[in-house]
């Protein structure tokens, strides 16, 4: 699938090709601006952008138009002029049947980083780890103001040359080749730490550390994946790297399949790897594909942080994203970590570095609320259930 992105302007109009599907690498396939003279008409410089813009689509051929929605600025000339170019973009795909998506910078930045506030190198250097690229993608120098008459075929000093020479057509970008997988499934060659394999250093409430080749790997995990791990037994997470400007964070799966879906996530808008994680501390992945292909709320809602309209939302922007279950039938909340509660509960606060005693005490305290839950009709969440342990640990001491 083909999606032409179009960042209006009317001196620097931005465009630029990406090919892929969710739930795989993206691949730019082109980056380039349609450039008009600042001094010319307003009429001439839409039509130059408009012809530019239908170079680019009998180019590419995209199947999908994204323009960037125009917000409100103090200089209402710029908002002006942008808002023509956008027009201009949303005419030209609208005249091709094509479907046209608008989506503000914010949103944009929360779909690439996890943050609606990101700066400018953060996006760049998401954008570069996304398409794989070896640095952020710009587009090609421009040549110097307006050609020569005789460069224009006869075109006045000054004024613009002749639809589509004027800068040359669209650069097609060059990137890193997507290679074949290794033996262990991952893609070589891709920008990220895929997996880490060692012997356990230490546990925290919400992070392991991992040792590889001599190096202590930080790596964030939910609480289930921290209860199957055992201080100076050797571990294999699955892991995910989410990269800022201040910042490096690894994330720990138990396998494969929790990884792809906490990747997924994050490209609903306003998901950042903090909720996606906590989203898989509270379900199964499997559990998560079933309620967005059900549309069921509660599910969601069941989630920390996530209230009725976040659910809504999320059902419909995931909805073609994560996929069927995979499972055999529904699995309910937290239902992959339900079985036997309270020897998962022990061995994730033995694993901790928790004494027997204190461990069984622990236990002890939150049975309550687990036989709560059973009364209900539902099952004894796990990790909830650890992070109640916990706080009853810290007030003991």
């Amino acid at each position: 699938m083909k999606v032409l992105g179009v960042d209006p302007g009317l001196t620097r109009c931005g465009v630029g090709v990406v090919d892929g599907v969710a739930g795989r690498p993206l691949t730019m396939v082109g980056v380039g601006v349609v450039r008009t003279p600042a001094d010319a008409e307003i009429a001439q410089r839409l039509v130059e952008i408009e012809r530019g813009i239908d170079a680019w689509l009998d180019e590419y051929r995209p199947e999908y138009v994204a323009v960037e929605r125009v917000f409100s600025q103090h200089n209402v000339r710029t908002v002006m002029g942008t808002a023509q170019a956008s027009a201009v973009a949303m005419l030209c795909a609208a005249r091709r049947g094509l479907p046209v998506a608008l989506h503000t910078p914010s949103e944009v930045k929360a779909a690439v980083t996890g943050s609606g506030r990101a700066d400018k190198a953060q996006v760049g250097a998401m954008v570069t780890r996304l398409l794989r690229l070896d640095a952020p993608p710009s587009p090609p120098t421009p040549p110097t103001p307006w050609p020569s008459p005789s460069a224009t075929s006869g075109a006045p000093r000054g004024q613009p040359p002749p639809a589509g020479a004027c800068r040359g057509p669209p650069r097609r970008l060059r990137h890193r080749p997507v290679r074949r997988h290794s033996p262990d499934g991952s893609p070589e060659g891709h920008p990220m730490i895929a997996f880490v394999s060692g012997p356990v250093a230490a546990l925290a409430p919400d992070s392991a550390v991992v040792e590889v080749g001599g190096i202590g790997m930080a790596v964030q995990c939910t609480p289930d994946t921290l209860s199957a791990l055992r201080v100076g037994q050797p571990a294999k997470l699955a892991t995910s790297l989410v990269v800022r400007e201040d910042s490096l964070t690894l994330y720990g799966f138990a396998d494969d399949d929790e990884r792809q879906t906490f990747e997924l996530l994050q490209t609903a808008s306003g998901v950042g790897p903090r909720l996606a994680q906590a989203m898989l501390a509270v379900h199964s992945p499997d559990t998560l594909r079933l309620a967005v292909s059900t549309g069921d709320e509660k599910t969601l809602t069941a989630v920390p942080g996530i209230g009725k309209k976040g659910a809504q939302k999320l059902l419909l922007e995931l909805k073609d994203r994560l996929g069927e279950p995979v499972g055999s039938g529904r699995a309910g909340v937290g239902s992959a970590v339900t079985a036997g509660w309270r020897d998962q509960l022990h061995a994730a606060l033995i694993g901790l570095g928790y004494a027997t005693r204190e461990a069984d005490e622990a236990v002890a305290a939150v049975a309550p609320q687990a036989e709560a839950a059973v009364a209900e009709g539902g099952s004894p969440q796990v990790p909830q259930l650890l992070k109640a342990a916990l706080q009853t640990l810290n007030r003991a001491r």
